[in-house]
């Protein structure tokens, strides 16, 4: 795809009955998104655009500085890809918790779907349970560019991205996914049964799959991304959206029992795709996009990690070959990559995401060592060092040591995981016992962590001492605590033969 961005804003001028004939509505794209270049595929689907441009015609209010990055002038290499001028944050996480800390969404949702609250009411909740989550945040440290990822969804963000490249074909109204056909697919009608469920990966969370079909038409829906970032801006915001990535969706996504081919012998085909979506989020003024690949830190079945090493080489660097795009970032969570660590890493990505957490770096104590051989400094290194799915108040001084030894200028502190596990603040806790409560960090205390880390790295742990100091009598406390350490336990258990803890074979037991 051969576009290439201008200097100038996106246009909001001319009426939305333009988009009567397919010859207008081309106009009109060319109009309203800063592109010389349009799209093939996007020039044959008029209708389906009407949304979009409709979308693009709205004025979007800018209610602080931090958001005139949007009127920033582009510039471009010798090579046309726009240069975005949003440097990485040093602060980030890679996902929060969507329900509501007062469980605004359960409750909203359940709502909607007993018939108490229509459409527009149901999108008025969610509307400000987001706003309100992105000042939050704010609040909490995440202040710079960007530092918020867009990890908000009504049901499933494998349903979202799904529907947002036309795994699953949909046709978009407006600038949301329509609600209706949305829910019918997580949750079946009289006419239809829902998308199958299954374990997000080694996580109690359960994603819909995705099927996939020879006659499945990959199509870019952009309209559900650009709305979210449209109200964040509105609000103040910049914020980052975020994606399944494509080999990640490919390697989750089940086949129909009449496909031909394996999905990803698809992934060219539906790279082309992301690249259309992401080139609209930039031409929307987008800096930074994100894509989560946590299928190449597992074992995917019947498919070799060389495999899905090399797909997703190829997928990256046309991704990021490209004249026009966002920055983009690519994250590895729960576990370490293997053959996937330096193809990604050199694949032309501007920042990478790698899990290094305490439980991470037991399981394989040389990662940092990779990390540190294998990552340029030309790729930002996001490090998640802050646990994103356990309980557990982090050892803040050992993280800082861990950071240091990287030895990188070019890094952000992040969390290992999205943030959608665990609850969203220990403060809301009030039955539990002093001392348990303050060896726990939920997502509130994590983001809090992150930043600590991030203002330490560059300050010093003297920048913040209350947290270093919270963590270090959680660590202290916890360590000597007879609700974690009981005597006759650790006598007994050094009491053991050597064959105790081993049951002898079936037949002796069953002689026995």
């Amino acid at each position: 795809m051969s576009t290439t961005l201008t200097t100038q804003r996106i246009s909001a001028s001319a009426p939305a009955s333009a988009l009567e004939t397919q010859p207008a509505a081309r106009h009109r794209l060319r109009r309203a998104l800063p592109f010389e270049v349009i799209p093939p595929r996007f020039e044959k689907q008029a209708a389906r655009l009407q949304g979009l441009l409709r979308f693009l015609d709205s004025p979007t209010p800018v209610t602080t500085s931090a958001v005139a990055a949007d009127d920033r002038q582009r510039n471009h290499n010798t090579e046309g890809n726009t240069l975005m001028t949003s440097a990485f944050p040093q602060a980030t996480i890679t996902g929060y918790p969507r329900i509501g800390a007062r469980r605004e969404q359960k409750k909203a949702l359940e709502s909607y779907w007993a018939g108490r609250i229509d459409a527009a009411e149901f999108t008025r909740a969610v509307h400000t349970l987001r706003i309100d989550t992105y000042h939050r945040l704010r609040a909490l440290g995440l202040t710079e560019d960007y530092a918020i990822p867009v990890s908000y969804s009504h049901y499933d963000h494998v349903l979202d991205t799904a529907l947002s490249v036309g795994l699953i074909p949909s046709e978009t109204t407006g600038t949301d996914f329509d609600l209706d056909d949305y829910f019918a697919l997580a949750r079946g009608t009289d006419r239809r049964s829902p998308l199958e469920m299954t374990k997000w990966f080694d996580t109690n969370y359960h994603y819909l799959v995705p099927e996939l079909e020879d006659s499945t038409t990959f199509k870019a829906h952009p309209q559900h991304l650009l709305s979210l970032v449209s109200e964040a801006r509105a609000a103040g915001h910049l914020v980052r959206p975020v994606l399944v990535g494509p080999v990640t969706l490919l390697t989750l996504a089940k086949t129909a029992a009449s496909t031909t081919t394996s999905p990803l012998d698809r992934l060219e085909e539906l790279t082309t795709v992301y690249l259309d979506v992401i080139s609209i989020l930039a031409a929307a003024g987008v800096e930074w996009v994100q894509l989560d690949e946590p299928a190449l830190v597992t074992d995917a079945p019947g498919i070799p990690d060389e495999k899905l090493a090399e797909a997703a080489g190829r997928t990256y660097a046309a991704l990021s070959r490209a004249r026009t795009h966002p920055k983009i970032f690519v994250t590895a969570p729960y576990g370490t990559l293997r053959s996937g660590l330096s193809t990604l890493a050199t694949s032309g990505i501007d920042a990478l995401g790698v899990d290094i957490s305490a439980a991470t770096r037991s399981l394989d104590p040389g990662y940092l060592d990779r990390v540190t051989a294998e990552v340029p400094e030309s790729t930002h290194l996001v490090a998640g060092v802050v646990d994103g799915r356990n309980i557990w108040a982090d050892d803040l001084r050992t993280s800082l040591e861990v950071l240091s030894s990287l030895g990188r200028e070019s890094l952000s502190v992040s969390t290992s995981t999205s943030l959608l596990h665990v609850p969203y603040t220990v403060a809301d806790e009030s039955a539990l016992p002093v001392d348990v409560a303050s060896w726990l960090s939920f997502a509130e205390e994590k983001v809090s962590e992150v930043e600590a880390l991030s203002t330490a790295l560059s300050s010093g742990a003297e920048a913040r001492t209350e947290a270093f100091n919270r963590s270090d009598r959680a660590r202290r406390t916890r360590a000597v605590s007879v609700r974690v350490h009981n005597a006759e336990v650790a006598s007994r258990t050094a009491a053991l033969a050597g064959d105790d803890g081993f049951r002898s074979d079936y037949t002796t037991r069953q002689e026995a």
